[in-house]
This record gives C-alpha cells, structure tokens and sequence, in this order.
C-alpha cells in the first residue's frame, strides 16, 4: 500500500515489500509489518520512501521490536544492500534517515533481502557452463515458473537436493547458497569433486509467490510451506517437490532457513538434527563445518560451532513433524536436516552478503570432506 503527504511518500510495491502505514505527521512516519494471512505475529518488513525537501525523517513502527542492531538493511537501488548503522538505530522500534535535497528515493527492509532478480544475477554467472542446467520445478499458485538448478553429473546415481525459503521472508541464507554453490562449482586440483559423483538439485524459492510479494510466509495460514508435507499437500511447489524427489537417490538433503530474529542461538549458524541414525550423520557434517570455517582468519569471518545445533526434542526441534526434512527422512536419506543461519550476526560479526558468500564456501567444504566418508 502507499500512504501520500505532500512531501513523504511510503511504497511497497517493489519486489519483496512489505508495510502498513499508521500515520504520517511531521517528520515522524508511524509503520508496522503486514502480516496479511499470517496466523501470529511475525517481524519481517521492506519498503521504500521518498521525501520530496531534504530533511531527517524518523520512522517507528508500532507492533513489537523490529529493527535490528545495524540499524535497518539500506539500499538506493532495491539490488545492492548494506546496513545503514547502528548510528540510526533510535530503538529496536525506530530508526532516523537523512534524506538529501531533490525527492531522493530509498529502500529500507529488516534484514538483507534476496529477490528473483538477485538469483538471475547469480546465474547469469554460472549459466552456459556444461555442468549447469537450468529446470523448473513447476509453477506456483499465481503461476510464476520456480526455479530448479541441476549442477554436476547428469548421470549420477545419486543425488543432493538444497531447498530454500520455504518461508518467504528468510532470505540471508541465499547468500550463503550463492558461494556454497560457487565453490563446488570451482573444485581446485587435488580436491574432491561434489559435482563429478554427484547431481546437485538446488530450489531457492519453494515459497516464489510469498518471497516476490513481500509475504511473511512463516506460519502463513491455514499453515505454511514447510509444514505442508503431507498426504494432501496444498501447496503446488511441496506437491511437486515429493513427486520429483520420490525417484531420486538423495543421499544429502539440506533444507535453508533463518532462524527468530535475533538472540542466543539466533545470532548464529547452527544445525537442527534428527532422531538417530540421521542425527549421527548430522553432527559429522557440524563437525567438519566447525573444523574448516574456524580456519578462517578474517576478521568479519563466520564460523560454526556444534554447541549451537539443536538437538531433537530441544525447544521447537519436535519429532513426526511434517517439514521438508521430514519427507526425506521418511523418503530414506541418510542425510538430511535444516540448517539455520542469521538474519543478523553477533556483536563481533555483523552478516553481509560477502562474507556469508565466505561461509557458504566453507559450507561447500565441509560437503567435500563429507562425502569422503560414504
């Protein structure tokens, strides 16, 4: 929706948004998060604003704690995203921005986004290469094609199935998936190679519609994508997902999420596990993960600990549930999980699209070291 003054003008209508507008008085905007077809409340948020006269606007919203510790993520394209700073960080309800002479338009949201045309960025990269094929899964209710990435040996006998946002507005672990991605892509001499024995299936965006619309997509009514694999499934993209996995030796499936907002075990990567024999499996591959990204020496590196993992039975990891790791667990795959990464970081180590790229190479590491072992 938009919300006109003469001189401020509050937009969602970009890919990914997402506001309601409350009021508008002064220099003062009062927002809050649509929650749409949410069944609870939820946090994610994305618009754009314009101020015709150059001025410094506070923006505060009016349901719950919702700004980040950088500050909002910030961009004047919608494409390229930073933080704007713990410098215009009033709250975790409001924040300032300054805006400059001449109707300046920019974009605010929660955290970093990851939209369709960030993914038709990254394959444009990768695409023309013999080892890389592009697939669709099918179409989604409002009948965009989604996405389907085959990376590898087209002839393998078995497989690893990457999926992602199941809820729609988890986006940073996209990032990661662009380097984990990168890097089997780019195996160096004396390596192991994921992509000679194995066929890579990787799905982005299992929730297009929501991701595209700006949705929240957690808990979405009458339930969301990832608690829909079942007998009856009512989603189109789950629907397909367990007719094309059905036929496929999967022996690795990893399903991406991001975690509550922020907090404890939110502010960093950490693997949810399974009941024995998967739950083995899982802590070797934390293991590795835990061994090769506290190599890392930069200072902005993230790294993985396996004191974080949640175990099963602990907080929300229940067991008969109806995830997408549920389905390959009943499906028979040896290995399979979600794994969480943040919205935000740590207080020494904020998330950003380049050194999430980092950790999805390490990541591609861990998988590397990994299959040595079966």
């Amino acid at each position: 929706m938009n919300e006109v003054r003469p001189d401020v003008r509050i937009g969602a209508g970009h890919a990914g948004g997402n506001i309601r507008v409350v009021s508008i008085k002064d220099d003062r905007v009062l927002l809050e998060q649509d929650l749409r077809d949410t069944s609870g409340w939820w946090f994610y948020w994305n618009f754009s604003a314009v101020s015709a006269r150059g001025a410094t606007i506070r923006f505060e919203f009016d349901n719950g704690e919702v700004v980040g510790p950088w500050g909002p993520a910030f961009s004047m394209d919608g494409v390229e995203w930073r933080w704007l700073g713990e410098d215009s960080l009033l709250s975790r309800q409001a924040f300032t921005y300054t805006f400059r002479e001449g109707g300046e338009r920019v974009y605010f949201c929660f955290c970093l986004p990851y939209q369709l045309h960030h993914f038709e960025r990254f394959y444009a990269r990768i695409a023309g290469r013999p080892d890389v094929r592009r697939d669709m899964l099918t179409h989604s209710e409002l009948l965009r094609p989604i996405p389907l990435l085959l990376l590898g040996n087209r002839n393998a006998e078995r497989h690893i199935v990457f999926t992602a946002r199941h809820h729609a507005c988890e986006s940073t672990p996209l990032y990661m998936l662009e380097g984990l991605l990168d890097s089997v892509l780019s195996v160096g001499p004396g390596r192991s190679s994921i992509l000679d024995r194995f066929l890579v299936h990787y799905i982005p965006f299992m929730d297009i519609d929501g991701v595209e619309n700006g949705d929240q997509g957690k808990s979405r009514m009458p339930h969301d994508h990832n608690r829909d694999y079942t007998d009856a499934p009512i989603y189109r993209s789950t629907a397909a997902l367990m007719t094309y996995a059905s036929s496929l030796r999967t022996e690795i499936a990893i399903d991406f999420h991001g975690p509550f907002k922020w907090g404890d075990r939110n502010d960093v990567p950490f693997f949810v596990k399974k009941d024995p024999p998967v739950k083995e499996r899982i802590e070797t591959l934390s293991g590795l993960l835990e061994q090769v990204s506290c190599g890392r020496t930069e200072e902005d590196a993230i790294r993985h600990s396996a004191v974080h993992d949640l175990g099963m039975g602990e907080d929300w990891n229940l067991p008969h549930g109806r995830g997408c790791g549920d389905y390959f667990v009943r499906n028979g795959t040896p290995l399979t999980c979600s794994f969480e990464f943040p919205y935000f970081g740590s207080a020494n180590v904020r998330i950003t699209a380049d050194n999430s790229r980092r950790f999805g190479q390490d990541f591609a590491r861990a998988l590397e070291l990994y299959v040595d072992t079966i």
